[in-house]
């Protein structure tokens, strides 16, 4: 009996550290399972946030900002002719710059910055617009060039833009080859070309004087620019009515051996390829020759400050322009004098080199605006292409902008002085 007795006690204490050991064995995997899923949970907690984390990082490291834009501010560098025979013209373009930077700074900037600019005098020569787009570029870096003046000095520096990825803002600049997005394609433009200006003013001539007695003679500039002037002249359907070309040089003083040819040739119909200043000179001088004709005066010339030099002589003068005369009357440019005359503008500085400058601010701000945030030189020209049908008040007719045209407005406008004022005759002349 006691044997059995021991048995059955030996049976039930090991029974019992049995059912101890069971018990230990569930505590511990309850307990590691517990421990295993808080693991997991903090590793997937951590993934996330390390994914997040990634992922603003690459947001950023996606969004590199061109050179010169910083997260306040874009820089602008303008090469302009500020002495010499065009400083009248580098004057007035800068003025409507200072007015587009304060307009658009006033207002809280674009996406938070404001916009700087630069200006290098140029003396419209072409080795030192060169080193002043070195400047801009290598010591300043800034994001653009902007507003700058003239064709010769344009094609001399514009190299130096494209290969430092710099684009070329709304100049005043008008070679055929500028247009060419595929060469150049980070120029943009509100002015066609010198050439279109002058084979609609041959147009005009015949379809509204007839070719009769019509003898014309054209002054332009010596450079490729003036080249290109004389030729768009010579496909228009005047061609054949020219029979006197003479150039000026930037230095030039006095158009007197000019207009002796002219009076020589006995032309009837002259074309001026000068800007203001000298146009009014070349009118004078005109009047003191006796050169008998009716005077025709290229984008630069048509200006209140023609107007004023030249007096009555300016009287009855006709100008071929790109854009609508600067004293008009539509909402565009009425805004336009307000805010020049607001920024200390004189009369004289009403002028197709400020109405241009000016527009192009416009253009300027909008792709800006259209860029975003994250403003790189790639979102700029893509901001730039998608622009359709802008509206600039009656400047310009709505400017259309492309992958494949870069240029927004084709038009040629002519207009005449009539009782102390540039008005329209024709906009959208062939």
């Amino acid at each position: 009996m006691k044997s059995k007795l021991w048995k059955l006690l030996a049976i039930f204490a090991v029974l019992g550290l049995v059912a101890v050991g069971c018990g230990d064995d569930d505590d511990s995997a309850s307990s590691s399972a517990s421990e295993s899923s808080s693991s997991e949970s903090s590793s997937s907690e951590a993934s996330s946030s390390s994914s997040e984390a990634s992922s603003s990082e690459a947001a950023e490291e996606e969004c590199e900002l061109a050179r010169g834009v910083t997260e306040d501010k874009i820089l602008f560098g303008s090469s302009q002719p500020m002495t010499g025979n065009l400083a009248a013209l580098g004057e007035q373009a800068v003025l409507a710059m200072e007015v587009t930077r304060d307009r658009i700074n006033e207002g809280g900037g674009i996406n938070g910055r404001m916009i700087e600019f630069i200006v290098q005098d140029d003396a419209y020569n072409p080795e030192k617009t060169v080193a002043n787009a070195q400047y801009f570029i290598e010591q300043e870096n800034v994001f653009a060039i902007w507003a700058s003046i003239g064709s010769a000095t344009l094609k001399a520096a514009l190299p130096l833009h494209d290969e430092s990825n710099t684009p070329s803002l709304f100049p005043w600049a008008q070679d055929l080859s500028f247009y060419d997005v595929n060469n150049h394609p980070l120029f943009f433009s509100v002015n066609p070309p010198a050439y279109a200006q002058t084979k609609g003013f041959g147009n005009y001539l015949v379809e509204n004087f007839g070719t009769d007695g019509i003898k014309v003679g054209l002054m332009t500039i010596n450079s490729v620019d003036g080249e290109q002037t004389v030729q768009g002249y010579k496909d228009s359907s005047g061609g054949d009515l020219l029979v006197d070309e003479q150039t000026w040089e930037r230095d030039s003083t006095t158009y007197g051996p000019q207009i002796l040819s002219f009076i020589d040739s006995g032309v009837t119909d002259v074309y001026v390829g000068t800007g203001d200043t000298q146009f009014a000179q070349f009118l004078l001088e005109a009047d003191q020759l006796g050169l008998d004709a009716r005077f025709w005066g290229s984008t630069g010339t048509i200006s209140a400050n023609t107007i004023e030099l030249a007096g009555d002589l300016s009287e009855g003068a006709y100008g071929v322009n790109v854009i609508s005369s600067a004293t008009g009357d539509k909402p565009g440019l009425n805004a336009y004098r307000e805010a020049m005359f607001a920024a200390g503008a004189e009369e004289a500085q009403i002028s197709t080199a400020s109405l241009l400058a000016y527009t192009g601010g416009l253009v300027l701000e909008e792709m800006l605006t259209r860029a975003g945030e994250c403003l790189t030189v790639e979102s700029f020209v893509a901001a730039g292409e998608s622009i359709k049908d802008f509206d600039t008040g009656g400047i310009m007719r709505p400017l259309n902008f492309s992958a494949e045209n870069h240029l927004g407005n084709n038009d040629v406008i002519i207009l005449q002085v009539q009782n102390g004022a540039w008005e329209e005759l024709v906009v959208g002349q062939e």
